[in-house]
């Protein structure tokens, strides 16, 4: 495997250019100066690694393994290697002295290096313990020229440094010259002597992604006229030093988001195939044992990373008039490994062939039975009476969630100087809480918006989407899984009141209780799927 190297030797001094341009932080910001002596330093780019290690005896791409199922055929390849790309070229550098190897050792020196040409690097000399050197290429002057040398920087608080979620081209760092490139990082432990060599190997510290989308044949005629992608459950920190890190990570200590939705084409000219690249930060999570293909979502660790494939129809008047969504949790397996790595490349071939219930990758928007009375079942499916020979409890009607969150972002429930419903309306029946409703909808905002989702012209009599009481949005929660990572860690209205404060629901935990009418909570319309209702064929896969 080809490296880029950078070798910086004293020998080579006399050789470098001058223009290379050398910053003392240490002195800048005041603190007291050790003993500063010369230090060898070779630097080593590793080249994006890939999940597989074996080469095929064409020595071209290795297929891991192939899953295939009702609803996906997916590969996990080995990214072919490719001479270094601009994209690991190392503009600048900052090397960095820590007095210790632990988390509270604190930074002692700080310099930065503009260019990568041959030069020789000045460490404090170390009183016999090993000191921490870290080296973090691609990054402006800027960057860390305000961290402090007076004991006030320690090594976990550097640790936790990185770049923001709201940063042009996150996670890659936008250089003062326009460009943006992946931060790269490495670090050893040694002891500092004069003439010490420093043997650093800098690694990406983000993953890249390549996915070939391929729309099978049957998937070509069932309408989905409107495809999209996100890649969802990303951390909103991308650390400059990610290597080395252990599940979890980051974990709770960083929040999660969505990159912005893409557009995918599919069509004839381009033989319904389609590719998407993604820069990712690092999400490591420790094993899930026993994970099957078909379990894969169902069985995810909380907050790991996952590509999501959605298929839509809308109707003429910009409804969705059914939808299908693939997640694809990101990995080194199609089982147990959910990991993001720093330096990485993950490339999948995948070709949607279907719609399928059985498999947790692929979403049609019905968790399950939530609706009406909560009724046993014994072994063999059958109604129950007797609490011995029950084994499964289930609500009895079968309901759809929307694709989506309706309106834009949080809302409130009551229209402003409006009243509320003078009697307290039911906590099972969210169709007839809305409506009752009907009438005065302008009045209600979140029942207006899922009654506008039906269309105009729309009337009580002929209502589909409805907003769900609080027993069929707490039943979501119950029985919802998958459908519950395409919602928002967040409350959700409902259609149920007291006449004085709406239920609503943080949707992940289960937790309701009465909020007042006037508070931001999001929205998720249902509709009712009833044994005989055209809609059931409509919206669910038949081979």
């Amino acid at each position: 495997m080809k490296q880029i190297l950078y070798t910086i030797s004293l020998l080579l001094l006399l050789g470098a250019c001058t223009d290379e341009t050398y910053t003392d932080t240490l002195s800048a910001n005041g603190g007291k100066r050790g003993k500063s002596v010369p230090v060898n330093l070779s630097l080593n780019v590793q080249p994006l690694q890939s999940p597989l290690d074996a080469d095929t005896k064409a020595g071209s791409q290795t297929v891991s393994s192939t899953e295939v199922c009702k609803g996906m055929e997916i590969s996990l390849v080995k990214t072919p290697e490719t001479r270094a790309a601009d994209m690991d070229e190392v503009k600048n550098f900052w090397v960095f002295q820590f007095d210790g190897t632990e988390p509270v050792s604190t930074l002692s020196k700080a310099d930065f290096y503009s260019g990568n040409s041959v030069k020789t690097v000045t460490l404090a000399l170390s009183s016999g313990e090993k000191n921490r050197i870290i080296v973090i290429a691609n990054a402006d002057l800027e960057t860390f020229n305000s961290l402090l040398t007076d004991g006030s920087c320690s090594l976990e608080y550097f640790n936790n440094m990185g770049i923001n979620f709201s940063q042009p081209d996150f996670p890659l760092f936008s250089l003062s010259d326009g460009s943006s490139r992946p931060v790269l990082s490495g670090s050893t432990d040694i002891i500092v002597k004069e003439n010490t060599q420093a043997d650093i190997m800098l690694y990406r510290s983000t993953a890249k992604v390549t996915v070939n989308l391929k729309l099978g044949d049957k998937m070509q005629d069932k309408g989905y006229s409107v495809w999209n992608y996100q890649f969802a459950s990303i951390p909103k920190t991308s650390f400059y030093h990610a290597i080395g890190r252990t599940p979890a990570f980051p974990g709770d200590a960083v929040e999660y988001g969505k990159y912005a939705l893409g557009d995918i084409s599919f069509s004839a000219s381009s033989s319904y195939a389609a590719t998407i690249t993604a820069n990712l930060p690092v999400n490591l999570h420790h094993g899930v044992p026993f994970t099957t293909p078909e379990k894969r979502v169902t069985n995810a660790p909380f907050n790991s990373t996952y590509l999501q494939i959605m298929g839509i129809e809308p109707t003429t008047g910009g409804t969705i008039s059914k939808s299908v969504v693939y997640q694809i949790h990101l990995g080194s397996n199609f089982t147990d490994d959910y990991s993001v790595s720093p330096n990485y490349a993950y490339t999948y071939n995948i070709t949607i062939t279907g719609e399928n219930d059985d498999d947790s990758r692929v979403i049609k928007f019905i968790p399950g039975y939530f609706g009406g009375k909560l009724q046993g079942y014994d072994q063999y499916g059958n109604l129950s009476s007797a609490t011995r020979t029950t084994v499964t409890w289930r609500y009895v009607n079968r309901i759809e969630v929307y694709i989506s969150d309706v309106g834009s972002g949080n809302g409130v429930w009551l229209a402003d100087g409006k009243s509320m419903p003078l009697l307290a309306n039911s906590l099972m029946d969210g169709k007839k809480n809305t409506t009752d409703l009907f009438d005065k909808k302008a009045d209600y905002p979140a029942i207006q918006k899922c009654i506008d989702l039906n269309g105009v012209g729309v009337t009580s009599a002929n209502l589909e989407w409805y907003t769900p009481s609080f027993g069929q949005s707490l039943g979501i929660y119950i029985s919802g899984s998958s459908t519950l990572k395409t919602l928002h860690n967040a409350t959700y209205w409902t259609s149920s009141t007291d006449a004085t404060d709406v239920w609503a629901t943080k949707i992940w935990t289960g937790r309701s209780k009465g909020e007042s009418p006037s508070g931001l909570y999001y929205l998720r319309c249902v509709k009712d799927l009833l044994p005989g209702n055209t809609a059931k064929k409509k919206y669910r896969y038949e081979p």
